[in-house]
């Protein structure tokens, strides 16, 4: 209240921020009322880089006990695993949230959520500094916002620090345009309920376009502080314990009071966006499963859809975990940490506009890219293709499988060495066949 007062007497009150933040944590320590606990709320369309933000901040602070609440919105949980660390180093508390879409089918399991935290951190069972929230892409937050009123002890205990929208500046665009008609954007309520946006990966595009998406941006948060960034890194103090959130600024950019809000709000929903998850035992080849993702988003056109593809991968050949991100066509994929069970499960998810009418189509063609039995015993001779055409083969040897994820490393009869990459007679074939 002291802040919007302050905002309507003075023009320029940012030079004031600063001692605002430190007079509101001593107003907290000072017995001027039950000090409340700081809430960041991440929130970002599809891809914008939420959990990579979520994971450099709980590897950057110092001294801090956080508890994390994860949203997700598909059939599989991804993101969970996605966390780089789990609860015993980075996070106090880690909760999933994964029945839907948190800013309408499962509010009440965020508000029993947060209502278990409040009994512990009374009881002394757990100490906190902090909650993290990542909000699937497709939430809106407000309604979450609307969450932390409706119960006395959880309003008691925290308070809302900061409205992270994360904004792709390589897709922005594209996503802004497409919030036309009656199909009402997830994206454009991100943005207008939004504290901060970090333009992020700005490096993928050129100046201009950084100038367009944040007037862009602009046009529906006229008030937002926008920090451009790359990989999701920004200075924790712009981020955390800066009382940026202001629901009444919010509301009044928004043309509405607190009762609309609380009473009428409804959740901005994309309808067009479904998803299909698979989870399965047996590991993957490699190499199929990159051919594959080339045919599904290997071009514009084809991968226009995919808003987004995730999962925490068994690979064929090794012991550590597969991480694959994808948005439309860019790919952030590499081995992460070794499996904590000798039969890892694969955790897959596609996200994006006609996924549920392809579930069978992708659902089939994941699974036929599990690593079958191997055809060929070390020390088995064979053909090894080195060339093209018929006169592009030569003789060898068997001399390893699952050689750096390949299914075959081949001793040629020349003295050379090759791979197979997968176990079919277009790259290896039994010796004598023609």
């Amino acid at each position: 209240v002291l802040w919007c007062h302050l905002s309507r007497i003075v023009p320029d009150v940012s030079c004031f921020r600063g001692l605002f933040v430190v007079a509101m944590a001593k107003r907290h320590c000072m017995g001027m009322g039950e000090p409340k606990l700081p809430v960041l709320i991440l929130t970002g369309y599809l891809g914008a880089g939420k959990t990579t933000l979520l994971n450099y901040i709980l590897h950057e602070q110092i001294g801090k006990r956080l508890a994390v609440i994860e949203n997700e919105i598909g059939e599989v949980s991804v993101d969970d695993a996605l966390v780089e660390q789990k609860t015993e180093d980075l996070a106090e508390e880690l909760v999933v949230l994964d029945n839907g879409c948190v800013c309408c089918t499962i509010r009440g399991d965020l508000l029993k959520a947060l209502q278990g935290f409040v009994e512990k951190v009374r009881g002394g069972g757990l100490k906190l500094d902090g909650i993290l929230m990542e909000l699937t892409g497709a939430a809106d937050p407000a309604p979450v916002v609307q969450t932390f009123m409706l119960d006395d002890s959880v309003r008691a205990t925290f308070y809302i620090d900061n409205v992270i929208t994360l904004v792709d500046a390589k897709h922005a665009i594209q996503k802004l345009d497409e919030t036309k008609g009656d199909n009402q954007s997830a994206v454009c309520a991100q943005i207008a309920f939004s504290s901060t946006v970090l333009l992020n990966k700005v490096d993928l595009v050129d100046q201009q376009t950084v100038d367009m998406v944040e007037k862009r941006v602009k046009q529906l948060n006229g008030s937002v502080e926008i920090i451009r960034c790359e990989q999701a890194r920004v200075p924790l103090d712009k981020l955390f314990n800066v009382c940026a959130f202001d629901l009444a600024r919010v509301l009044e950019e928004q043309y509405m009071d607190e009762e609309e809000f609380n009473n009428f709000y409804q959740p901005k929903m994309d309808n067009t966006i479904s998803n299909v998850g698979l989870k399965f035992t047996g590991a993957l080849n490699m190499f199929q499963f990159q051919m594959l993702l080339n045919d599904l988003i290997g071009d514009e056109e084809s991968a226009k859809n995919f808003m987004r593809i995730k999962g925490v991968l068994h690979i064929q050949g090794s012991q550590q975990m597969f991480v694959m991100q994808c948005v439309h066509m860019l790919r952030n994929q590499s081995f992460s940490k070794p499996w904590a069970t000798d039969a890892p499960e694969s955790r897959l998810i596609f996200i994006g506009r006609g996924m549920a009418q392809r579930r069978k189509e992708l659902m089939e063609a994941v699974m036929a890219c599990v690593a079958k039995p191997l055809r060929f015993e070390v020390g088995a001779k064979v053909q090894a293709k080195v060339g093209c055409g018929e006169d592009g083969w030569l003789g060898g040897t068997i001399i390893k499988q699952w050689d750096e994820c390949r299914a075959y490393r081949v001793g040629t009869d020349d003295g050379g060495e090759v791979w197979a990459p997968i176990d079919s007679d277009d790259f290896v074939r039994p010796a004598g066949k023609n």
